[in-house]
């Protein structure tokens, strides 16, 4: 019979000792990179997409103290008529300063919301100095704050800003505040 022994491996030198740690080192530092890259991608699908500026109208079209009923093509989801729209009525104020406010034309009642772009816009009339909304007899004041019927809140409104002389608006709604 032949007789097997059992022997440890040879003790490895300090050459072999000194690549082996390298190479744990290398792949520690590639790994790490990886996991960083991989970490970013994934960042990277869940970062809000930022909202892209639409295109209302040049600024010499509004002169001061001037409001102007605007339709814009946009593609636009009202949470207050809890519907999707492709066309946005716009009421554009111009102050005497020049600054800009742009209003959604539409009731802040969901009730009446719901009614527009066909009908229901909310107009101005120049003789009251008002913003009216006919289908429910809704009134707002120059600056969007209400003043009468049954509209729950202010008039709400998109940011605008003003580039290169034209006229631009977020499509990000800002509610108007509840009515007192």
């Amino acid at each position: 019979m032949e007789n097997y022994s059992i022997e440890s491996p040879p003790e490895p030198n300090a050459r072999q000792q000194r690549i082996t740690r390298i190479l744990l080192f290398i792949w520690l530092v590639l790994g790490i990179i990886v996991a960083a890259l991989l970490c970013y991608i994934a960042s990277a699908a869940f970062r809000p997409v930022p909202p892209t500026p639409h295109l209302v109208g040049e600024v010499t079209e509004y002169p001061p103290n001037s409001v102007n009923l605007e339709f814009i093509n946009a593609d636009f989801f009202d949470e207050t008529a809890n519907k999707e729209f492709e066309t946005l009525p716009l009421q554009v104020a111009r102050d005497a300063n020049g600054n800009f406010t742009v209003f959604f034309a539409r009731s802040t009642n969901p009730s009446e919301a719901i009614l527009i772009p066909g009908q229901c816009i909310v107009e101005w009339d120049a003789s009251l100095e008002k913003f009216l909304e006919l289908c429910g007899g809704s009134q707002w004041q120059r600056d969007g704050t209400y003043a009468s019927g049954p509209a729950p809140r202010n008039l709400d409104r998109f940011p605008a800003h003003v580039e290169n002389g034209n006229l631009y608006i977020d499509l990000k709604l800002e509610r108007g505040a509840a009515r007192p």
